[in-house]
């Protein structure tokens, strides 16, 4: 019978699709394809002819099975959709939804916040945001207007770019000086309030308002980029309507909201936590003992070991 330690370590097939799971999940399509191809283990037959290990065809293949070619599509949609939203490009991210994920803004859903729960037996992550159509469309809208308010435009992240955006920020400002710009802004704003009348929850109603009473007070300032509510108009900002957008397609396609490798990093470190701070000792042969941690017993005196916290970034850079 195996040690428990043994028990512990994960095989090379394991963790061959714990990399894939990865690179799938955050978009590096090609990266994926050049791994399962060259990370292939094959072995030489009788004839001298190149065959895979049947344990590894099995779990991914010498090429990519159609589940994972799925897969790797529907992310590099997400990727461009989740570009779009990053560099302030909300009616073609709208456009994208539409086309390829119609239901993540359909406001014809019945989802109910029950069906957006996890059994507690299961190790899932919910999203930290809403994932409701209703909900997810209408902060495409705000974003939208809050883009129409620029008079300095906003350059998209560097890993970002493409031919078509450029990442040099231009330099001019453009005031929201004239009558027309005024009133185009002005409509879009009723409108919003009329949207957010609309949606069926009292407490969401009185949410978006008071959102909306802060966001239309880009329309108060010439230059909106130097007013107390130039926060609306930062990077962040898409950052985080992009990342909402991403957990909605992901919910909507039945796909985990983050990657198994960030899921079973976050559920050791929280583990490793809780041991920690409980001073449980760990079995000789479990981690490895430089990694111990040193406490001091007030009682006697003695230096013990105990469970030692878990923290990716110095993990990684010891590899």
């Amino acid at each position: 019978m195996p040690s428990r330690p043994d028990m512990l370590q994960a095989t090379p097939i394991q963790l061959r699709s714990l990399i894939v799971d990865y690179l799938a999940h955050n978009g590096y399509s090609n990266t994926v394809r050049a791994f399962v191809r060259d990370s292939a283990i094959r072995h030489i037959d009788v004839d001298g002819d190149e065959v895979v290990q049947p344990q590894m065809a099995s779990a991914l293949g010498p090429n990519l099975s159609e589940s994972l070619e799925s897969s790797l599509k529907q992310a590099e949609l997400r990727k461009q959709i989740r570009t779009e939203v990053r560099c302030g490009r909300i009616d073609e991210a709208i456009m994208l939804l539409n086309k390829y994920f119609p239901e993540v803004l359909s406001l014809s859903s019945s989802l109910r916040f029950e069906d957006t729960l996890v059994s507690s037996s299961k190790m899932d992550y919910l999203a930290p945001n809403s994932v409701y159509p209703s909900h997810l469309a209408l902060n495409l809208r705000i974003q939208a207007f809050i883009e129409a308010c620029r008079t300095t435009p906003l350059a998209c992240p560097p890993d970002y770019t493409t031919p078509e955006s450029p990442s040099s920020p231009p330099s001019s400002k453009v005031p929201l000086d004239t009558i027309d710009q005024q009133t185009a802004l002005l409509n879009n704003a009723q409108k919003l309030y009329a949207v957010v009348k609309m949606l069926p929850s009292e407490e969401d109603i009185s949410r978006y308002m008071k959102e909306l009473e802060s966001v239309t007070g880009l329309l108060a300032y010439h230059v909106p980029e130097d007013s107390p509510v130039s926060e609306y108009l930062a990077q962040e900002r898409r950052e985080a309507v992009a990342d909402q957008i991403d957990y909605g397609i992901l919910y909507h396609v039945k796909r985990p909201v983050i990657s198994y490798l960030e899921l079973y990093a976050r559920y050791t470190s929280t583990i490793s936590d809780i041991l920690n701070k409980l001073g449980v000792k760990p079995p000789p042969g479990v981690i490895n003992p430089s990694t111990v941690a040193k406490t001091t017993s007030h009682s006697k005196g003695e230096v013990q070991e105990i469970w030692p916290s878990f923290n990716l970034q110095e993990l990684v850079s010891t590899i």
